[in-house]
């Protein structure tokens, strides 16, 4: 029944992605000893499948190869997840990448973009309407209500971005704040007129409460738009290198990994989703690398819709892929 696919899909959120067992399991074993200044990490991230690879990783061991034991946690949004690696409560965090330029534009962190993790795909970031809504055009948008998970988040950029490419006044439109989970209940009783969504929660509620897309954000000038990556502090990568070298390899091979759809969409069997809602789910382009040309259209797109004053350039934030894991060699015998 409806309910019970909309819950299901969420648990592929709280599931797939999230701090829950399926996830922190890895810390039930100890990770082996190694010269890490720190073994243990907490990360911060958001409830969709673009954290697939994080889980992998996690799932596969591949962290753990590295002596690394990575604890999760779920937050709201990017813009949370920032907040939070900047107060210290988090050590690496994952976030579409405004939150984490802002953040280093407004001093009020020393930012290091980490790794890569999502690019956008057709049909991954959807504008949502209820099923009798009168929404029709990029036009029936303005001077609308639209739910985002935050405020000067890619979220926002992209539907104002998509709204502006059609001729249409994207300072008109009110952004209404909410997590993704509340997204397809204040579509159908009109706290919002529309909902930028990401998957699963583009599946969820096209499947229970009969939403339907309206614009595909994801598609035409934002396609292959860098979506998400992991973040911390200078004074973290600066006091912790060796920790952070190793959760971009486990990461790096877990993308590496994530082109093939078989090994990330084992959803039935380790989010409990519904095999439906899982061979529906659309996922994003996964990459771990850093190239700060496409990065620079996040740049282009927050001067162009005013979240930055001016350009920055994002080349100093990123940080160069780690050394190759050091081998051991065994001692010969006599």
């Amino acid at each position: 029944m409806p309910r019970r696919v909309l819950s299901a899909a969420f648990a592929v959120a709280a599931l797939l992605v999230s701090g829950c067992s399926a996830i922190t399991g890895e810390s039930s074993d100890p990770a082996p000893s190694g010269p890490l200044e720190k073994s243990r990490i907490n990360v911060a991230i958001l409830p969709t499948v673009e954290i697939a690879p994080l889980q992998l990783a996690i799932r596969n061991g591949f962290f753990r190869e590295e002596g690394l034991d990575v604890n999760v946690t779920i937050a709201g949004s990017g813009q949370q997840t920032v907040e939070g690696m900047v107060n210290g409560q988090y050590d690496i965090v994952y976030s579409t990448y405004p939150p984490l330029i802002l953040a280093h534009s407004k001093r009020i962190a020393d930012v290091k973009i980490v790794a890569g993790n999502s690019y956008a795909a057709p049909r991954t970031a959807m504008l949502m309407k209820r099923k009798d809504s009168p929404l029709n055009t990029a036009a029936d948008v303005a001077h609308k209500k639209v739910a985002v998970t935050a405020k000067g988040t890619l979220a926002e950029l992209m539907v104002r971005s998509a709204i502006a490419t059609q001729n249409v006044d994207h300072k008109s439109i009110t952004f209404v704040e909410m997590p993704f989970p509340d997204m397809p209940t204040a579509l159908n009783d009109g706290r919002a007129d529309a909902a930028m969504m990401v998957e699963p929660f583009v599946t969820a509620a096209e499947r229970s409460v009969g939403a339907s897309p309206l614009l595909d954000l994801a598609s035409g000038p934002l396609n292959d738009l860098p979506f998400t990556g992991f973040g911390a502090t200078g004074t973290f990568v600066n006091a912790n290198p060796k920790t952070v070298e190793a959760f971009q390899r486990g990461l790096a091979r877990a993308t590496d990994a994530s082109s093939d759809r078989t090994k990330i969409e084992p959803l039935p069997e380790f989010a409990k989703i519904d095999k439906d809602v899982a061979a529906l789910t659309r996922l994003p382009v996964f990459r771990a690398n850093l190239d700060p040309i496409p990065i620079q259209r996040i740049v282009k797109l927050m001067t162009d819709f005013g979240l930055l004053k001016e350009p920055v350039d994002v080349t100093p934030l990123l940080l160069k892929p780690p050394p190759a894991r050091p081998r051991t060699t065994a001692t010969p015998q006599n």
